[in-house]
């Protein structure tokens, strides 16, 4: 017996993979700071509590399917070689790409609510409540 849907399952991934590109897109705009924009206390604050977060998110979501013993899957991420020419641009960036992890996240939520998958939905209510604290400053960094 599948204690959640196929469906629910599978979005659970996407979004683990969601949250490791988030990371992967951060690791890049650090590298930028650090070897080309010389902002090595920028990096110093930004990196371990911005960039490091994104993985303790991802393995979040891979709770809970460890909850219903079921093993995730991970999905590749992308290359990222992109400038920035600027901060502005930079967090501009990384604000849009949190949204659309919002955005990835509710939709998640929505598959589980229809499939019937409700301790899932209880979990994505919990694990928004941690990504909030994180998506509010990279709201304050694009200010």
């Amino acid at each position: 017996m599948m204690l959640i849907s196929e469906q629910t399952s599978e979005a659970l991934d996407e979004l683990v993979g969601v949250f490791f590109d988030l990371n992967r897109t951060t690791d890049r705009m650090i590298s930028i700071m650090q070897n080309i924009w010389c902002m090595p206390n920028a990096v110093s604050i930004i990196h371990p509590n911005i960039a490091h977060v994104y993985p303790l998110l991802s393995d979040k979501i891979t709770e809970i399917k460890d909850r219903y013993n079921l093993p995730s899957v991970y999905p590749e991420t992308h290359k990222d070689d992109r400038m920035y020419t600027n901060l502005q641009d930079m967090f501009g960036t990384l604000l849009k790409e949190n949204e659309d992890a919002y955005k990835e996240i509710k939709l998640v939520n929505q598959i589980a609510e229809e499939n019937g998958d409700f301790m899932v939905h209880v979990d994505l209510v919990d694990f928004m409540q941690k990504f909030n604290l994180l998506f509010t400053q990279i709201v304050t960094l694009n200010d």
